[in-house]
């Protein structure tokens, strides 16, 4: 009996009588399944994705150490240029619904704890709040986690241990997303000085090319007037008008392109959609007509006006009818359709001009790019990657906008909008939800 006890003793470590020994078998066994869940949920803690947003990680992190520790709601705060934010995780029936808690910079960082805990005081007033800070390698507080609790309570030995452990677990994780957010950013405005240094050689350049065309297009509008008005109604008289129409709309080009260089300016004046339409086919129906396409214009009554530049929304309007002309490529009954409405959107009303193409659409991926400079889905040949680009900056310059949608081998639609001029009299034209056809 003395040699079964001693072995028992070894295997379990338990120095126990026979009538208590299965009883603390059992605790022990509970006490070690409690270890190991504790182990594995701290492992699971350096699974948080460091590009994920901090209501995620927040909610991420509630999940988790609810399956170890006691709490009703959880909050996460990360203290960043001074300024506290919270992100209350509380839990509804089914997971935890994460709340954004910002408030202003304390005087003293001793004094972030105490501004969370009465910022959180008055979203949950009947609940009590513990919180351990988060450090960074160089023993920098950047944040805290906050257990809340109904009842007041004291955390003990084990317990506090175990919160220790994970802040410092969690401290890793989170300062890791900090570093990879300042990085990004750091990213990201280097790209817009790359991009703000490509766009001012652009201009420089587009300012030249505009300077050394205008001398010579000068004399051919001065000529192509002279011999038009010899011609009178003679054979050749249409083709001198195109010639004529021709170098109209290059001067508005080399006009777009001083303009975007920042070199001249154009005035704004009260303009009417159906106007510039009308004008932009003048200038290309024939080239989109020559192509075989059908061409539909569904105008809204009364025309819609709006103030700015008529010069160059004429250029956005004829860069999205050349842009369907050339998805209608090799189309079966291509057709465009040219549509003026009257939109509205959180409570101001815009004009709005969309052209719709039955061609080749734009696959969804390249869709986000199309408005980059130098991004071209056509043969280097037959497009720069400027215009959609030139286009949106016109349309911001408006206080507009410029979007697309479209589905590959199904159909393109581009919507522009922009502030509608009322008229002294209320505008009665119908609103139009952004329908596909």
């Amino acid at each position: 009996m003395q040699n079964k006890q001693e072995i028992l003793e070894k295997l379990t470590g338990i120095s126990s009588s026979r009538k208590s020994y299965y009883s603390e078998l059992v605790y022990l066994v509970e006490e070690m399944k409690k270890k190991n869940r504790q182990l594995a949920v701290i492992n699971e803690l350096t699974q948080i994705q460091i590009n994920a947003t901090w209501p995620q990680t927040s909610s991420y992190l509630a999940a988790q150490l609810s399956q170890i520790l006691d709490f009703e709601h959880f909050a996460l705060t990360i203290v960043k240029g001074g300024m506290p934010a919270s992100y209350l995780c509380i839990w509804t029936d089914s997971d935890w619904q994460c709340r954004t808690l910002t408030q202003p910079a304390a005087a003293d960082p001793a004094l972030f704890i105490e501004q969370v805990h009465q910022k959180l005081a008055e979203v949950l007033p009947q609940h009590f709040a513990t919180s351990v800070p988060l450090r960074s390698q160089l023993n920098q507080t950047f944040g805290f986690l906050t257990l809340l609790h109904q009842e007041k309570r004291q955390a003990d030995k084990e317990e506090t241990e175990l919160i220790e452990l994970v802040a410092r677990h969690v401290g890793v994780v989170v300062e890791n997303s900090l570093l990879f957010q300042d990085v990004n950013e750091k990213i990201k405005i280097e790209a817009q000085l790359i991009q703000s240094a490509k766009m001012a050689a652009i201009g420089e350049m587009a300012a030249g090319i505009a300077h050394e065309l205008n001398s010579p297009l000068t004399a051919i509008l001065g000529n192509s007037q002279l011999l038009l008005r010899d011609m009178a109604d003679g054979p050749t008289a249409p083709l001198m008008r195109d010639i004529y129409q021709c170098g109209v709309r290059c001067k508005k080009i080399i006009q777009n392109l001083l303009t975007f260089s920042r070199q001249e300016e154009y005035l704004f004046e009260t303009v009417s959609i159906d106007e510039v339409v009308e004008d932009v086919l003048g200038l290309i129906g024939y080239q989109l007509s020559v192509s075989g396409l059908t061409i539909t214009r569904e105008m809204n009554v009364p025309s819609l006006l709006f103030h700015g530049s008529r010069h160059q929304i004429e250029q956005i309007v004829i860069n999205l009818l050349l842009n369907a002309r050339d998805a209608l490529t090799d189309s079966e009954a291509p057709q465009i359709v040219i549509r003026s409405f009257l939109a509205e959107e959180a409570g101001v009303r815009y004009v709005g001009l969309s052209v719709y193409d039955n061609g080749t659409g734009i696959p969804k991926e390249q869709l986000p790019q199309i408005f980059q400079p130098f991004f071209s889905t056509k043969e280097r040949t037959k497009g720069t990657g400027l215009g959609l680009s030139v286009s949106l900056g016109i349309a911001e310059a408006h206080g507009g906008r410029l979007f697309a949608e479209s589905e590959e081998n199904g159909y393109s639609k581009f919507t522009l909008l922009l502030p509608l001029l009322e008229r002294e009299e209320d505008n009665h034209g119908a609103e139009t939800n952004f329908d596909c056809r």
